[in-house]
């Protein structure tokens, strides 16, 4: 009876990070972290380490750490990797993926992309966070979930370097994973998708206002939609707004603090939910461009796609 019920808590705690991937508040400023599609865009190798921690004050609240790489191969392709720590309460989930990116050029100014993200995950219990009389417990002791396998692909089209258009399918697979402590339990790993849409629109020669908006969907559950309007000055600071359809408000700043490294903050508050008694959620990403040149603006850096060999072309 002891292994059901503990095992029952597993297995629903499960079934709602099934239901709710990882979110971020930092995609609008690397896209890649929800395609594999748009890893290895620009040229060089970047690597960002993200952590944001969900309704401080709420004991047990989750909070999730990312650590992000990606490298351009060439003009046309690109590989990155990512390892996530994702927690709530007493359980974490692991989970590492390796992603590949390909593009075609359509004509000078389209092009398309597509991107293939696999990897594992791996269930585990915290008993730093755990009290019991018996700390050897099989129940305790024992590997909640089974290492899973699962993958990701993506596409992403871009028109003259400012429109941007993604689609992004997460948990492709619908892998069932397995419950150790409950014999012969198993849930699905529910199929997601991500639509997303952005716009680069120069205002002066310095100032960039670059609106957003991403529908996210999965199985059997509503839909929801998120808005972020971003301005980037001079490609050294850089802040917006963005709203998500649960009631959740977002604000974020940032700016390069010397020539490879940028720092991003996001805070989010919501006006309905549990959210309302807690001081909100914050997230924080380090961003080490490796290979970025002194003095070389951004748009500059991106892999020049002027000319287009007619051979390349779809």
């Amino acid at each position: 009876m002891k292994n059901l019920f503990l095992g029952t808590i597993i297995l629903i705690s499960f079934s709602a990070f099934s239901q709710q991937l990882p979110i971020s508040a930092m995609y609008p400023h690397n896209t890649s972290f929800v395609n594999p599609a748009e890893v290895g865009t620009k040229k060089g190798t970047q690597v960002q380490l993200a952590h944001r921690q969900q309704w401080i004050g709420f004991v047990g609240s989750p909070n999730t750490t990312f650590i992000y790489a990606q490298r351009q191969l060439n003009s046309k392709m690109g590989i990155g990797g990512n390892i996530t720590l994702d927690k709530i309460a007493f359980i974490q989930r692991i989970n590492a993926n390796a992603s590949y990116s390909y593009k075609l050029f359509i004509d000078n100014k389209s092009k398309i992309r597509f991107g293939l993200s696999a990897g594992i995950m791996k269930g585990t219990l915290d008993l730093n966070t755990i009290q019991a009389d018996d700390m050897s417990d099989i129940v305790l002791t024992s590997a909640p979930l089974k290492m899973t396998f699962d993958a990701t692909f993506g596409m992403a089209y871009t028109f003259d370097k400012d429109l941007n258009i993604g689609i992004a399918l997460p948990q492709l697979l619908g892998t069932k994973a397995s419950i150790d402590v409950v014999d012969g339990s198993k849930y699905n790993l529910a199929r997601h998708s991500n639509l997303y849409v952005s716009y680069k629109m120069k205002v002066d020669e310095q100032f960039e206002f670059i609106p957003l908006i991403m529908v996210r969907n999965a199985q059997k559950k509503n839909s929801q939609v998120e808005i972020f309007g971003n301005i980037k000055y001079n490609n050294k600071l850089w802040g917006g707004i963005g709203h998500r359809s649960n009631s959740v408000f977002i604000l974020n700043m940032g700016m390069q603090l010397m020539d490879k490294l940028s720092l991003t903050y996001a805070f989010e508050f919501s006006s309905s939910g549990v959210a309302t008694n807690t001081s909100g959620t914050h997230e924080i990403m380090l961003s080490l461009n490796l290979n970025k040149a002194s003095k070389i603006p951004e748009e500059e850096q991106e892999e020049e796609e002027e000319i287009v060999p007619e051979e390349d072309q779809l």
